[in-house]
């Protein structure tokens, strides 16, 4: 099992408008959105070296900044399996696809508390198009 790059960043802000701004400025453009437009999905538009980044509204208590740092990979649930067998990674949850973005996706915690993800696209995803 390997990583075969990013598939996407996804970041906790105080104020979406502001972030969505703020990226569309690096040429990132709004691809979708889920939770009643309180998270949005950006895309770089490239389909050959694509840059994805999920941007959350932030909820009373939670902390602005990275929630999750997301790996594609062949398959997530033979990676999570190969893990597994190793040893020494507690995996959240058994792998499954997201239905809102379309992903199969695996998380678990890397030693420091950052949550690693392994995903792959294996659906379209129920997530609206940016209107």
């Amino acid at each position: 099992m390997k990583f075969l790059g990013v598939d996407h960043i996804d970041i906790v802000v105080s104020d979406l408008e502001k972030s969505i701004d703020y990226y569309r400025k690096f040429g990132m453009h709004p691809e979708g959105t889920v939770d009643g437009g309180e998270t949005v999905f950006l895309w770089n538009g490239d389909t050959d070296r694509p840059v994805r980044i999920e941007l959350h509204k932030q909820k009373e208590g939670q902390k602005a900044g990275i929630d999750h740092l997301s790996f594609l990979v062949e398959s997530p649930i033979d990676a999570q399996k190969e893990i597994e067998f190793i040893g020494g990674v507690a995996f959240l949850f058994e792998p499954f696809e997201n239905q809102q973005s379309g992903r199969t996706i695996s998380n678990s915690y890397d030693p420091d508390g950052i949550q690693i993800q392994m995903a792959r696209q294996t659906g379209p995803g129920t997530y609206k198009n940016w209107e």
